[in-house]
């Protein structure tokens, strides 16, 4: 196991290799990362962050039940833009876990899957109003959820515009921009904006 995640996992209980009640969160630089951290903690469930560009071979022996992908400041299109190591979608398809990626991560997990990532026409930051478009969703709470309403944080240039095959979109900003997405089946989410930071 590499350096990093090695010492992590030491402070965690043995239980958790098999994944007890462990959500594992990739850091891929965001300012928010620390606040995903804390609010898993705060729920009472174990958290374990690491590098999101670790080597797979670091993450070894773990079964989380949930890993978290970070928002980051950087472009999926950007020369050397940060990803998730070779290997990852298969490492938590067989552990079955449940992927969120947010914001960065999000976009990674569309651009990994064959979707579409593209510079927004309307860059969005800040306070911002997200509406439910499906009626049945599974990061929103089930059934007859449709034109509820919620202000979130978002912080992103670029956006979603083409979705990978078994993807929905589940919620969109007031200005049209994919704020969430789910593909059930596989256990892969996404959110555009920053459920971790309150306001």
């Amino acid at each position: 196991m590499g350096s990093t995640a090695a010492a992590a996992a030491s402070a965690l209980p043995a239980s958790a290799g098999s994944g007890e009640n462990l959500v594992l969160i990739l850091d891929f630089g965001s300012q928010y990362t620390h606040l995903i951290t804390r609010r898993v903690r705060q729920l009472g469930v174990l958290s374990l962050c690491v590098s999101g560009t670790a080597p797979l071979a670091s993450l070894e022996g773990l079964r989380p039940r949930a890993i978290v992908l970070s928002g980051g400041p950087h472009s999926v299109h950007a020369p050397g833009a940060p990803s998730f190591p070779e290997g990852f979608l298969d490492f938590a398809a067989d552990a079955g876990a449940h992927v969120l990626g947010v914001c960065y991560g999000m976009q990674l997990l569309v651009q990994s899957f064959g979707g579409a990532v593209e510079p927004g026409e309307r860059q969005e930051y800040g306070k911002m109003d997200v509406e439910v478009t499906a009626g049945s969703s599974a990061l929103y709470g089930g059934e007859g959820e449709v034109g509820k309403r919620q202000t979130v944080w978002m912080s992103h240039g670029d956006e979603v515009v083409r979705l990978p095959q078994g993807f929905e979109v589940v919620a969109r900003s007031v200005q049209g921009a994919v704020a969430a997405i789910e593909n059930r089946e596989k256990r892969f989410y996404g959110l555009q904006y920053h459920p971790e930071v309150h306001f």
